[in-house]
């Protein structure tokens, strides 16, 4: 049984061109239009990535402790997509399935317990 995920380096590549562009482009647009999240908005309680596109909008803006406040998350994948971009893996990477839902419950519970704008 394989207990690995693998990713494509090139798709890696592409996708983190896409979130820092788009990242890019939307911290610079001078209105934003609001993205609800379904479960907060059916339910009241916070995503694991409630607050994301706010973290990554701060981290484009320089506003690291707002970014941090927003999502930690933000920080981590804007700082992993610039790698991938700079780094041009030239292998499969290979993540343990088990990471994944560790990271997504560290998330959620950040967002339920401490993320100071869901309290």
């Amino acid at each position: 049984m394989n207990n690995t995920t693998t990713f494509d380096p090139r798709a890696l590549q592409r996708l983190s061109v896409g979130l820092l562009g788009s990242g890019a482009i939307y911290a610079a647009l001078p209105v934003h239009v609001p993205l609800p999240c379904p479960l907060l908005t059916l339910t009241g309680i916070p995503c694991p990535l409630c607050g994301m596109t706010r973290s990554v909008t701060a981290l484009f803006r320089a506003d690291f402790i707002g970014s941090l406040r927003f999502n930690p998350g933000g920080i981590f994948l804007v700082f992993l997509a610039a790698v991938l971009l700079v780094w041009r893996p030239r292998v499969q990477l290979q993540v343990a399935v088990w990471v994944i839902p560790i990271v997504t419950l560290a998330l959620w519970v950040w967002n339920i317990g401490f993320n100071p704008t869901f309290a």
